[in-house]
């Protein structure tokens, strides 16, 4: 068996594209992109990640057309492409470039450690809330990462919108207490 690297998934020329696969993810891109994103927290990565499910969602795309709720299908299969990638990374760990043998160029400055450090507790808490309720991680990353609104959250995890409002409220509560912060109680009326 050929690992995933070597696999030839074929080359689809643009006008091989169907018009409702090429509208549908036009239309999703940056939405999903920014899902990747803030799971990967590489551009390149998430870009990668993105490209591998778009091959997906192209070769699944009547089955994502008869799907009740599309959008909820394929976000199901960019976070699969996610689990995947660092499934990959974890089975290439051993054959990685130490430090010491990085060149000058591919060396991280101070900068990017720097603009890192903020996201350290926050990656934690939400790797933490994943596992405890993997829901409201998913409703809260949809909410503030991928700025969507409760109806369209809704809809990527085929839940009521209600469902998707109590969902974020109950991350965030959680993500403070995993964070640390004090809770901000009720407010005055």
């Amino acid at each position: 068996m050929t690992s995933p690297d070597e696999q030839d998934f074929g080359v689809i020329e643009p006008a091989e594209l169907p018009t409702d696969f090429e509208a549908f993810f036009t239309r999703h891109k940056s939405e999903f992109i920014r899902v990747a994103g803030t799971r990967t927290r590489d551009p390149h990565d998430a870009d990668e990640v993105l490209m591998d499910a778009a091959v997906v969602m192209y070769r699944k795309w009547e089955r994502i057309l008869a799907h009740p709720n599309p959008i909820a299908l394929a976000h199901r299969i960019l976070e699969n492409a996610i689990a995947d990638f660092y499934r990959r990374r974890a089975r290439t760990t051993d054959r990685e470039v130490s430090y010491g043998e990085l060149t000058y160029a591919d060396l991280p400055t101070a900068d990017d450690l720097l603009q890192l450090r903020d996201h350290d507790l926050l990656d934690r808490a939400l790797a933490e809330l994943e596992q405890r309720a993997p829901i409201q991680a998913s409703c809260v990353r949809l909410r503030y990462l991928a700025e969507l609104d409760f109806a369209e959250i809704a809809a990527r995890l085929d839940i009521t919108a209600n469902a998707a409002k109590t969902n974020v409220h109950l991350g965030l509560k959680n993500l403070n207490r995993l964070i640390g912060l004090p809770d901000p109680g009720k407010g005055k009326s």
